[in-house]
């Protein structure tokens, strides 16, 4: 079979469908695009973790009958990619599809077979189901300002995912090193836990595009005049199979803002500052104490050091922190002043709140003798 369709239309739904960060080698199926084809239509199929993806085009086949290839999803977008002519022809043939553009032709290899199965497709939303506009500007602020601080360890994998409440609070955090982010971006409007390949295709979508709760799952819809694209997404929840509780109360609760103990800082100095302590650094150390004294404060490491003048009444304090850890907090702030709050307990230095108008950071500091 042979299906002759627009290229300009079939290269933008594949930049919007086929989302590099969500193909893995270790979740087999996302790296494959299943392309079907009829008489009137090109159905392009795709799976990441927690989503399944289709992809409605236009075109005219030269048979009545249906043809099925599954092929490299990454090559079949970067190759449509450079195509210039106006048209292109999906030829599905023994072992793959060839693809002829102009004078251009080439092979993409099959690389599964449609008797093993079909990837999984969109279910439909009930008719009376609520369809809202998506608040892309969230997604882009969760992902640039809380995606740095999801844990990657998988000791405990509940904290790979991000947890969104249906009050509209989200957390990121990474309970292994005592870093959580805390916002109130998210409109979702019930408690789940979102992947990261979530978040990344939240934060592709074009703007106009709408999400439909279905029961347990969300489908993303967004229709052009050139095609149809189409997305279930399928959050985890607490307390379902073996995925646990990720106690977003508790930590919420640390993040507890006490303006009458808190100082504001400017961001510049204090990336000037762990920028320095980076180059410099040995290798041996990644600590970095911090220290108030009434207004004066003082951050050093064993080749850096920086004294500031702060606005404030939070009280003296001294915390050993991790560099790295700290380094990150204060590069993923959405403000250039962040104000901060020593935790303290018992007379000791726990950890920092920092906060702005968007965003607040909970960073436990570390104990004696850790490097």
């Amino acid at each position: 079979m042979k299906f002759t369709m627009s290229t300009k239309p079939l290269a933008e739904a594949l930049n919007l469908g086929v989302i590099p960060g969500n193909i893995s080698k270790y979740y087999k199926v996302s790296c494959l695009a299943q392309l079907t084809a009829s008489k009137s239509e090109l159905r392009i199929n795709l799976e990441a973790a927690g989503i399944c993806t289709e992809l409605l085009l236009k075109g005219q086949g030269d048979v009545d009958e249906e043809a099925t290839a599954f092929v490299d999803c990454l090559a079949l977008k970067q190759i449509v990619g450079t195509f210039d002519s106006s048209t292109v022809t999906i030829e599905f043939a023994e072992g793959g599809i060839v693809m002829h553009a102009g004078s251009f032709k080439c092979t993409l290899s099959e690389l599964a077979d449609s008797e093993d199965g079909e990837l999984r497709r969109p279910q439909l939303p009930d008719p009376s189901a609520t369809k809202t506009k998506l608040d892309l500007s969230d997604w882009r602020f969760i992902k640039d300002y809380q995606m740095y601080a999801i844990a990657l360890s998988f000791a405990h994998p509940i904290y790979m995912k991000v947890w969104v409440g249906e009050s509209g609070d989200v957390v990121v955090g990474d309970f292994d090193n005592s870093l959580f982010t805390f916002s109130k971006k998210n409109k979702l409007g019930k408690t789940c836990l979102l992947s990261d390949t979530i978040i990344n295709l939240f934060t592709s979508l074009p703007e106009g595009a709408t999400i439909t709760l279905m029961d347990t799952t969300y489908r993303v819809d967004v229709k052009t005049d050139a095609f149809e694209y189409a997305a279930e997404l399928s959050p985890e929840y607490e307390g379902q199979g073996t995925t646990g509780d990720y106690r977003a109360d508790a930590f919420m609760a640390t993040a507890e803002k006490d303006p009458d103990k808190s100082f504001k800082v400017p961001i510049a100095p204090l990336s000037t500052f762990f920028n320095q302590a980076d180059i410099l650094s040995s290798g041996t150390s990644n600590i970095v104490t911090v220290t108030l004294t009434g207004s004066d404060l003082e951050i050093k490491d064993e080749n850096v050091n920086v004294k500031l003048k702060v606005d404030g009444s939070a009280p003296d304090f001294e915390a050993r922190m991790n560099m790295k850890l700290l380094h990150s907090v204060i590069a993923h702030q959405d403000s250039e002043t962040v104000t901060i709050q020593p935790v303290i307990d018992e007379g000791v230095a726990q950890g920092l709140v920092l906060w702005t108008d968007n965003l607040t950071v909970v960073v436990g500091a570390e104990d004696e003798g850790e490097a």
